[in-house]
């Protein structure tokens, strides 16, 4: 019988042998399987839609979400006293065959000379079509650049990079438990509410000098 993951059972090289081969076909059937029971999210299954249309067309998409910190620096200490949060920046790239007739300025997805200065966010959704658990969703997106490439005896691709202001994945997006009121004696002191509070008292501080 065919055993899942490795063992600390005795059987010799022929059963480390086989130990290992079990794993690794385990892991590629894994991978490369479009079955719902597959362990892992493969391209082959995934589905991407822009602005709810399926692209059918496109053959990888990326994305990265980049949170910024500043620290807060003390005096006569070499060490940061806390990092504290500033931006969250998220940005990716969709790689597209071109079928003429259907680029993305044909398809509304990237403004023309004309229309940049009007054009409206995209939607961009990456699914997984085995389970229909979302990967990647944004609504306020924008193409900032296209490269498109061709060369003889290629299809020719397109490689189109995006800007977004927020994101949903698998989890929706939530304030953590203790940080809905920055009046609640039981809120978190975590480095962005501190500073929200910090804020308000130095408005408050302010407000009360200069009202006199």
């Amino acid at each position: 019988m065919s055993k899942r993951g490795f063992t600390n059972e005795k059987g010799g090289l022929g059963g480390v042998v086989d130990s290992v081969v079990d794993n690794i076909l385990g892991g590629v059937s894994g991978i490369v399987s479009t079955k719902p029971t597959a362990k892992y999210t493969s391209g082959a299954r995934t589905t991407l839609k822009i602005n709810n249309k399926l692209v059918g067309f496109a053959f990888s998409v990326s994305w990265r979400i980049n949170t910024e910190y500043v620290e807060n620096r003390t005096i006569d200490d070499y060490l940061a006293n806390e990092l504290i949060p500033t931006r969250i920046s998220v940005d990716g790239t969709i790689g597209t065959f071109h079928i003429p007739g259907q680029s993305a300025t044909a398809a509304l997805i990237q403004p023309d000379v004309l229309g940049f200065l009007f054009h409206k966010y995209i939607t961009i959704e990456v699914r997984d079509s085995a389970t229909d658990e979302l990967l990647f969703y944004t609504n306020k997106a924008v193409i900032t650049s296209r490269m498109e490439s061709l060369q003889s005896e290629q299809l020719g691709t397109v490689q189109l990079s995006f800007k977004a202001i927020g994101w949903k994945d698998e989890r929706e997006p939530e304030v953590p438990a203790g940080a809905a009121s920055m009046n609640d004696a039981n809120a978190e002191q975590s480095a962005g509410s501190r500073l929200v509070q910090a804020g308000k008292e130095a408005f408050n501080k302010a407000k009360g000098i200069f009202g006199k």
